[in-house]
């Protein structure tokens, strides 16, 4: 099971571990469309795109990104994609479709629906505020439960910086 806890809480830092083994760790800072980090010595962007709410995860290893994260310059092959993310979403890599919904109020819970029907797996936020999140996806590569995990992480960023948004223009501000 992979587990994602904030380094400091104020920060957008994560470490993150399976099953208590420190595995990486990744960034959300502000202004960035996306996080890296590195497994098994193979470095991995998750590209965001903005206004689509899709989600690409990115062999970095093979590019040089002179312009900042995901600026859509130098970065290597798409590993993974998925298509908007909401209350179902599906992931594609390798040909293979695996399909999400949420499964409790205000994406605290999305579960992994097996080729059955049946589900096969959970992502979960736990945690102070919510600044943890668990991942149960054993059919998953490593890479992809790392990846499903982030996207989770990011959408939840997205959403709160577009409810501040709307709350400041309501405000008048």
């Amino acid at each position: 099971m992979l587990h994602a806890k904030r380094i400091h809480p104020p920060s957008q830092e994560y470490e993150l571990t399976e099953d208590g083994r420190a595995l990486t760790a990744f960034s959300l800072r502000r202004g960035r469309i996306g996080a890296r980090f590195t497994l098994g010595g193979v470095d991995y962007l998750v590209r965001t795109h903005r206004f689509s709410g899709v989600y690409e995860l990115l062999d970095a290893g093979t590019g040089t990104d002179s312009g900042g994260e995901g600026d859509g310059h130098g970065e290597g092959t798409v590993i993974a994609a998925t298509d908007r993310v909401r209350r179902s979403w599906h992931l594609t890599c390798s040909g293979r479709v695996v399909s999400f919904r949420r499964s409790a109020a205000a994406d605290r819970e999305f579960t992994m629906i097996g080729d059955d029907g049946e589900p096969a797996g959970t992502i979960r936020r736990t945690g102070h505020v919510r600044s943890e999140v668990t991942a149960d996806l054993p059919s998953l590569e490593l890479v992809l439960q790392v990846f499903v995990l982030v996207v989770v992480l990011l959408r939840r960023r997205r959403k709160r910086a577009a409810a501040a948004v709307r709350a400041s223009s309501v405000a008048g501000g």
